[in-house]
């Protein structure tokens, strides 16, 4: 008769003896709602008058590799669900970068023909990041260039020859190693970094300053998509939820053989579910130790799968007796790549057992009755006495 719960080694030696191949899963699937995102990014390069050469680029960067354009949030995988076997970031967003010429001040031109002319280039490039340095969608523009030219001895006040864009889209798979960052309330963290931003005014022949400024425009959505499997769903019936069960041996006189009582455990049948372990044992309340199971620890029920068991009661204590059985149940851990902080645990199943013993009731005075075998010496007697007289008569 189990008494008290088994310990945490004993328990783990026999849920690895006891488990079983899990049954091939299909999964179910949840994307989020996306979140929107509209950025922008600058950076601006100054070459004086009257130069033909650059004098270098100026890089828009805070920090040794990118800036911080935005931190999105997207929701994360809600473990009441069940366990997440998947995540894949999805990103749909257009990244332009425009490059534009201003010249402020100075009319004086560099040739006699009149024509002044600036010179500039751009180039810049994004980049995705998602938790525990996952690396998603990245894209780069090189080369974005514009000119400011000036006919007529004219002072131009600036020009902008148009952008450069392209379609940055991209599914990131979340690695195995990193489900766990994607599972829990609220949302994760998604940055878009402008990974470099680079302006250079490369000619200057107008009097006063010419300024080249690189513009990154970056806009889209980001959702996620999560792959999970349903939890074990315990029950002690096999087709809906049952989570406490009372079996009742009844009125029973003492010392008399009761006989045993069946009940089941079941993980309730989805294709889409995980298995199901007993993971603790605990009795109480069998003051005289009248009561016993079958009850074992298994280490995987596969989901649509029962366990049978027994219930025994000894009739040797008078009154009414009960006991009550608090089963710990978990999941138990898939044959795929999961989120180990989505499994469940600490199910519960309860068993009430209970029985009422009496006294035998003794027989009324002047009322005895001959005992079987009281009756059969009388039989035999009258039969003796029936052959005797036929011999007499003959």
């Amino acid at each position: 008769m189990l008494k008290t719960s088994l310990n945490v080694a004993v328990l783990a030696t026999l849920s690895a003896l006891a488990a079983a191949p899990t049954l091939a899963h299909a999964t179910l699937v949840k994307t989020t709602a996306t979140t929107s995102f509209d950025v922008s990014n600058s950076v601006t390069d100054t070459l004086g008058g009257k130069s033909t050469a650059s004098d270098g680029k100026t890089s828009g960067t805070t920090n040794t590799n990118m800036d911080t354009l935005q931190a999105a949030k997207v929701a994360r995988f809600d473990s009441s669900l069940g366990v997440l076997t998947g995540a894949t970031v999805n990103l749909t967003s257009t990244y332009r970068q425009t490059t534009s010429v201003t010249v402020v001040g100075g009319g004086t031109g560099a040739n006699a023909g009149g024509t002044f002319t600036a010179k500039g280039t751009g180039s810049s490039s994004v980049k995705l990041g998602i938790p525990v340095g996952v690396s998603g969608a990245n894209a780069s523009l090189s080369d974005v260039k514009d000119s400011c030219t000036v006919t007529g001895g004219k002072i131009k006040a600036d020009c902008d020859n148009g952008s450069s864009f392209t379609q940055v889209n991209d599914n990131t798979t979340v690695s195995s190693t990193a489900l766990n960052s994607y599972v829990g309330s609220g949302s994760f963290r998604a940055d878009l970094f402008a990974a470099s931003n680079t302006a250079e005014t490369t000619q200057n022949d107008f009097g006063g300053i010419a300024s080249t400024t690189s513009t990154i425009n970056w806009k889209g959505s980001l959702s996620a998509t999560y792959s999970y499997l349903l939890h074990a769903a315990q029950s002690f019936d096999g087709t809906a939820s049952m989570t406490a069960l009372t079996l009742d041996f009844g009125d029973v006189y003492l010392n008399d053989v009761v006989g045993d009582k069946s009940f089941s455990i079941t993980n309730l049948l989805d294709a889409n579910r995980v298995g199901l372990k007993l993971t603790d044992i605990v009795e109480t309340g069998d003051a005289n130790n009248v009561f016993s199971t079958s009850l074992s620890l298994f280490g995987n029920l596969a989901t649509g799968n029962s366990n049978n068991y027994t219930a025994s009661f000894l009739a040797n204590t008078l009154g009414n007796n009960s006991a009550t059985y608090k089963l710990t149940l978990a999941d138990a851990a898939p044959d795929v790549v999961y989120a180990s902080s989505s499994l469940g645990q600490d199910y519960n199943l309860t068993l009430n057992l209970k029985a009422n013993v009496l006294q035998r009731p003794a027989a009324p005075a002047g009322s005895d009755v001959p005992e079987p075998a009281s009756l059969m010496l009388l039989a035999v007697g009258a039969l003796g006495l029936c052959a005797q007289r036929k011999r007499r008569h003959g």
